[in-house]
């Protein structure tokens, strides 16, 4: 695949365009802020709008491989690979999540391309929340690299990093057997099954995003959102040699959410699902240490599952559903590392 083909890419939250179609003043704006350009080696500080414009032009060419970072209509950002993965964030932007979704996109389009092995990058020492994003796109450290960095006018040590095919691979493949259950990434074709059942009102009514009727467009949409990316935020779909009867997964806020097709409820599938889930979850990721969940009062048959996996009580408080017209009361859990049932 060229990287031609990746020259816009969308996310959830974000679009990924090439340099040619963003304003060199929006650029100048978002990076000619100190906290920003202070830990990038090649941007200088001042950095003007002839700045941008020499970097748009330096780049026209390099679309798939150099893109501009845009959340709705504003530049929040830019990102490229061309040799090693860069990226900087506009400082209004910082703490969204923006660097890792970007992250995840552009790498995912770097290793289409099936020969390219591995991926560096780096960052200035104290630079935690580059490190922090490094980490959950997968890098691991590798040593150190001198590199100059203009708005500093001096070189310096920076950490470096790297990511390979496989380790890339890897974290993207998740498929978890228990039983006569196969818990396992969610596809395009299973909009329409997740119609069937996701979009009732039994169903939709406790769940978050869900609406009855759930049109295409939508479903689609939340298939899309639920890709396994390597960490916290995705969904997987729960199947039996019926196809697909639900799906169970961990929010991006550490939160446990499952759903089951109406027809086969109390069959303790919901449980033997979630507990499988749990399990895989908590030795994928050996710094998640609690996971929450809540039901609504007048679903005590997911308070159920939640205590027979080992939830515990927390608190109570009011919830949301867009298939209900107004916030309704709900419990919440808390499950620590030690206390799942296994």
């Amino acid at each position: 695949m060229s990287a031609s083909d990746h020259s816009h890419i969308a996310t959830p939250r974000l679009r990924l365009v090439p340099v040619t179609e963003v304003e060199p003043a929006e650029v100048a704006e978002a990076i000619g802020n100190y906290d920003v350009a202070r830990w990038l080696g090649r941007v200088p500080y001042p950095y003007s709008a002839e700045d941008a414009q020499a970097f748009i032009t330096a780049n026209a060419d390099m679309a798939g491989k150099v893109w501009f970072i845009r959340a709705a209509s504003e530049l929040v950002g830019g990102i490229a690979i061309d040799g090693e993965l860069g990226y900087w964030l506009a400082r209004p932007a910082w703490n969204m999540g923006y660097a890792t979704e970007a992250g995840e996109a552009a790498i995912d389009a770097h290793f289409a391309d099936a020969g390219e092995g591995r991926l560096a990058s780096n960052h200035f020492p104290d630079n935690d929340r580059s490190a922090n994003v490094l980490l959950k796109l997968g890098f691991l450290y590798t040593g150190s690299q001198s590199v100059k960095s203009l708005s500093l006018a001096q070189t310096v040590e920076a950490r470096a990093m790297e990511l390979s095919r496989e380790r890339w691979s890897a974290r993207r493949e998740i498929r978890i057997d228990e039983g006569a259950l196969a818990i396992s990434p969610l596809t395009e074709g299973d909009w329409r099954r997740l119609q069937s059942f996701g979009g009732t009102p039994e169903v939709a009514r406790m769940m978050l995003w869900l609406t009855a009727p759930w049109p295409e467009d939508a479903v689609r949409t939340w298939i899309e959102t639920s890709r396994f990316r390597g960490q916290y935020g995705y969904r997987l779909g729960i199947r039996t040699e019926a196809g697909l009867i639900g799906t169970v997964g961990l929010g991006a806020d550490r939160s446990l959410s499952y759903m089951i097709d109406r027809r086969f409820w109390r069959r303790g599938l919901a449980t033997q699902a979630a507990r499988a889930f749990l399990s895989d979850a908590f030795q994928r990721f050996p710094g998640l240490q609690d996971i929450e969940a809540d039901h609504f009062t007048d679903n005590p048959a997911s308070g159920r599952v939640l205590e027979k996996l080992g939830f515990r009580k927390v608190g109570t408080g009011l919830g949301a559903s867009k298939a209900r017209v107004e916030r309704a009361p709900v419990v919440l859990y808390r499950l620590t590392r030690g206390d799942l049932r296994v």
